[in-house]
């Protein structure tokens, strides 16, 4: 599929295609966890959309922190960061977590002013008072393998929670 685009009134030094096309790729991938595969083409008639189709993800969970992969029913969560106002940044270690029950959450149970802890339930993690609970990411298990769509991912990279918050 394409698209045309009536040509603006740019010179060819004005619009760098290959930079451009390299930032539409970068913000769709940080937007949608997936390449666009979308360029931008310069023929004699304008400037081209052009799209094309994809069938997977080009991204690997396992590049964040608090990223993950799977093999089986085991998921492997990485280490990452909760970042809480001006207070010295909290490790969770990582983990790996046997999947043992579909509709698992995997989460990041975050003590205030204390530690950090990657843990798992079947039941939506919850705050507490004196505890912040980060869900990460939702697990379902089909015939004892574990897969995580990417709709049920609810948070990569570090946690940064305010300072005046817990």
């Amino acid at each position: 599929m394409s698209v045309l685009f009536q040509k603006a009134n740019l010179s060819d030094k004005s619009l760098n295609l290959a930079n451009f096309n390299r930032m539409v790729d970068y913000v769709g991938r940080l937007a949608n966890m997936t390449s666009p595969n979308m360029t931008i083409d310069n023929n004699p008639n304008g400037y081209v959309l052009k799209i094309k189709p994809s069938t997977s993800s080009t991204m690997s969970y396992s590049d964040w922190a608090f990223g993950f992969s799977i093999s089986g029913a085991v998921v492997t969560v990485n280490s990452g960061k909760v970042r809480h106002g001006k207070r010295v940044a909290v490790t969770a270690a990582g983990l790996n977590i046997t999947i043992g029950a579909d509709q698992t959450w995997v989460f990041c149970s975050y003590t205030f002013a204390g530690a950090a802890t990657i843990m798992s339930s079947t039941s939506e993690p919850v705050d507490t008072e004196g505890v912040h609970n980060r869900a990460l990411f939702l697990v379902t298990l089909t015939s004892g393998v574990a897969s995580v769509a990417a709709g049920n991912i609810r948070h990569l990279g570090d946690i940064w929670l305010p300072g005046n918050f817990g």
